[in-house]
Formats: C-alpha cells, sequence, structure tokens
C-alpha cells in the first residue's frame, strides 16, 4: 500500500503534471491518486485548463450584456403596465366624461317650448353627477324622439344642455326614450306616460293588471291584497281584498280617497273593466266599496274609456285624482334605507333661492326644514332642488299603511315666497328617490307634478 503523505504528493503534482517527474516517482503518485480522493480532486483541478484573458472579457462581456438586456427588459414591461394602464385610464374618462352613453331615461325636457314646427328645450340630467353632451333627433309621422348623450359632470360638460330641433312638419308628439313627454299642444306628467303604456283590452290578464297597479304603486298606498276577477259574466269586475289589518278610523277618509282614485284609473286604462271593488275592514267591521265606470265618467267629466285613448285624458285624471302628488319612488339610491330623496326640477318661470318644507303624519305635523344650493346661488330654469326626508323627520318609526305629506315653499330672490297649493304623499317606503316638476307662471299659478 501506498504510504506517502498526502502533503508529499501535492508538493509533486506540479512537476508530475509538467512530466518532470522520474517513472518510479510517477507510479507512487498514480497508486497514491488511485485511492486518495482529496489528492484525486486537488489533481483535477490542477489539471483544468487555465482559461485565457480574451475568453475571460468575452465572458464578462456576456454577463454584462444580460444583466443590462434584463434591465431594458424590466424597464419594457414596465413602461408596457403603465402605458397600459394610461391608456385604459384614457379611454375611461374617454367614455364616461366624453363620448357617455344614449341612456335617455336619466335627463328630462325642462321648460319644453314647441310652435308648429320647432321645438327648443332645456335637457337636465336627473342625476347631480350627470351631464348632457348632447341630443340627437328622429321624427317619423309627427312624433319627435329625442335621445341624449350622458356623462359624468366636467368642466367640459357641466350640466345641462340647450336642445333646438325643426321638424319636416308640425309636430303632434314628443318622446324621451319611448316615454311620451308632449302631447296635442302640452306637457305630459312621466306617470301618466308610465301608466298608459300599460293599458289594456282585458280584465282577464291578470299580470296586465298587476302592471298597471304597481305602475301607481298601489300596495304602497293600499298594502298587500288579494285579487279576485268577476269576468264569469258581463259586466266584469275585479274585487281587491285588502289584508290583513283594520284601517284606523284616523286614516278611513284618506285611505278611501285612494281606493277611489286608484279605482278610475284601472277603469280607464283596462278595456272590458267595468267596476272595482274593494274590500277592507274597519273597526266598525266589513267593508265594501265600489267603484264603477259610470262613477268614474261623471268624475272626470268624459268618458273614462277614454283614458286608454288619449294620454292627454289620462294625465287630466291623474291630476283631478290627486296621485299626480303620491311619491312614487322610482330607483334606488345609494341613501340609507331609512332616507327619501325628493327631487323638484324647475321648469318654472321664477328663480328658487330657497325652500321650506313641513311634514305631516296622519295629519300632524312631525318636522320642518328646508335649504339652499350649497353656494347659496338661485336654481334657475332647468335647476334642481333636492329633498332630504330621514327617520327622524316623519316621526321615527316606520308603521305599515302609514303616509307621510310634505308642504313646500319656495322663496324668490327677492324673498317672496311661494306656497304649494298641494301637498305632496308618500308612502313611508324610503331608501327611495321621486322626481317633481316645478312648472307654471306667476299669471297662471305654480304646481308640482311627476
Amino acid at each position: 500500500m501506498n504510504k506517502i503523505p498526502c502533503e508529499v504528493i501535492r508538493d509533486l503534482l506540479p512537476s508530475y503534471i509538467d512530466e518532470l517527474t522520474s517513472e518510479t516517482t510517477n507510479q507512487l503518485v498514480r497508486e497514491h491518486l488511485d485511492d486518495c480522493a482529496g489528492c484525486r480532486a486537488v489533481y483535477a483541478s490542477m489539471r483544468a485548463p487555465e482559461r485565457e484573458p480574451e475568453a475571460e472579457a468575452q465572458e464578462q462581456k456576456e454577463i454584462d450584456f444580460l444583466k443590462k438586456n434584463k434591465k431594458r427588459n424590466r424597464r419594457i414591461v414596465l413602461g408596457s403596465i403603465a402605458g397600459a394602464l394610461l391608456i385604459i385610464a384614457a379611454v375611461f374618462c374617454l367614455r364616461v366624461f366624453l363620448i357617455g352613453n344614449s341612456d335617455e331615461l336619466q335627463w328630462d325636457a325642462a321648460n319644453l317650448q314647441i310652435e308648429g314646427k320647432t321645438m327648443s328645450f332645456e335637457a337636465v340630467p336627473t342625476g347631480s353627477a350627470s351631464a348632457i353632451a348632447g341630443l340627437s333627433f328622429s321624427e317619423e309621422d309627427g312624433v319627435v324622439s329625442v335621445k341624449a348623450r350622458s356623462v359624468l359632470a366636467s368642466p367640459l360638460y357641466p350640466g345641462n344642455h340647450h336642445g333646438e330641433y325643426t321638424a319636416s312638419g308640425e309636430i303632434r308628439e314628443v318622446r324621451i326614450g319611448g316615454r311620451i313627454v308632449w302631447s296635442q299642444g302640452a306637457t305630459v306628467s312621466a306617470q301618466a306616460a308610465e301608466l298608459f303604456e300599460t293599458r289594456h283590452d282585458y280584465v282577464g290578464d291578470m299580470p296586465a293588471n298587476q302592471r298597471t297597479a304597481n305602475a301607481m304603486s298601489m300596495t304602497a298606498y293600499l298594502g298587500t291584497y288579494q285579487n279576485e276577477l268577476e269576468t264569469e259574466q258581463e259586466p266584469y269586475g275585479w274585487k281587491i281584498t285588502l289584508l290583513p289589518l283594520e284601517i284606523e278610523e284616523a286614516k278611513l277618509a284618506q285611505k278611501e280617497q285612494d281606493m277611489d282614485a286608484f279605482g278610475r284609473v284601472l277603469i280607464g286604462l283596462i278595456g272590458n273593466l267595468d267596476h272595482v271593488s274593494f274590500v277592507y275592514n274597519t273597526e266598525k267591521g266589513e267593508v265594501t266599496r265600489n267603484i264603477t265606470a259610470a262613477d268614474a265618467t261623471e268624475f272626470l267629466g268624459e268618458d273614462i274609456k277614454n283614458c286608454a285613448k288619449n294620454i292627454r285624458t289620462l294625465d287630466a285624471l291623474l291630476k283631478k285624482s290627486g296621485l299626480n302628488l303620491c311619491v312614487r319612488p322610482t330607483e334606488e339610491t345609494d341613501a340609507a334605507q331609512k332616507e327619501l330623496w325628493i327631487q323638484v326640477i324647475n321648469e318654472s318661470d321664477i328663480e328658487i333661492q330657497s325652500f321650506e318644507h313641513s311634514c305631516y303624519r296622519d295629519g300632524k305635523l312631525c318636522s320642518s326644514g328646508g335649504g339652499t344650493n350649497a353656494d347659496n346661488t338661485p336654481v334657475g330654469v332647468g335647476g334642481s332642488i333636492w329633498l332630504h326626508v330621514q327617520e327622524p323627520d316623519f316621526g321615527g318609526s316606520q308603521i305599515e299603511g302609514a303616509t307621510l305629506e310634505i308642504a313646500l315653499s319656495f322663496i324668490t330672490p327677492s324673498g317672496e315666497k311661494i306656497e304649494m297649493p298641494d301637498k305632496l304623499r308618500t308612502a313611508l317606503q324610503p331608501g327611495k328617490t321621486a322626481c317633481f316638476r316645478l312648472t307654471g307662471s306667476k299669471e297662471e299659478g305654480y304646481t308640482l307634478e311627476q
């Protein structure tokens, strides 16, 4: 066995590699390397070819190139991501501030004036954060349809937009998104337009009946009810049984007034419906209240069935019944569910410096207040005021079937106070918003309508 120490062998390795040792020494080194892994490793490392300086320089260049390329690629990737984000942000801004959308239900035509072939108006967004960027018109057989391009409000498009159009012939009707807003010489309320679209011929079509009832928010004012159709023989009827509590004496007169109003509209819009019967409980027992076509015709002053033929007749019925001042929630808001928002669009000939309101629940005053623009500037034609009613304003609790009446007064910049002759009425269903128009003039008087 080779017993030469590793230190000696390692001292000999340089000479051994350069072939300067004798054959005897070579034999001893080989035998040692065969038995010693450590010395073999040293021998292998000493035999590794030395790299030329040029090769090392080239390798360093390659390493430096890869490092630079990696940094450049990182900058390209980050730049691409930033560019993509900028493009997305630019497209978003372009979409919401310049292009917008043609959702024609999110605006109203204030101060609509029509003379023969020409029309002019102020396009007013119903949302405070929206603005009107442009209008488009189409017409067919005297019916002019208008669409608006709505965007987010900005210095470029701050809010309202003036619209003018000259038709090819005399204008007989104006529509916004299919909704009739003007007909036969006068504006039409949004409530009448919505209800007019639910008219149908047969009371036997219960889903169609319910669409008409829902368009009036009948459940909100009368509570839940059961339906029973009387269609086995003419005259056809619709029996509505109110559930489940009895009506308090203090609320009875208003409830019966609501039943009469709803019944007349149902008869007017359902072709073969002759009478509506409301069955309800009072402190004195069960009562049935009938509204017939003859009764409704006498109330309106013309054939009640004309409501399904002429939207102006329907609008007149709503105003005469007081339904045009019943708050009908139209869309959900981001407000808490214990709050009610009412928007009043000024379409009158006055400027509104401020407003006052008083809330009455079951005929008793429960709160009062008022408001102005945030910057204290007057609200001109086409502008809006917002009435914010919270839970404490209506007595601090919500009771099914309870209603709130709101008396409104408007104060002009000169200090003149204009009181609305009728109160707005709302079933206590907070978490919604409702929109009204203030119309009229000093000579003709001022009115509120949906």
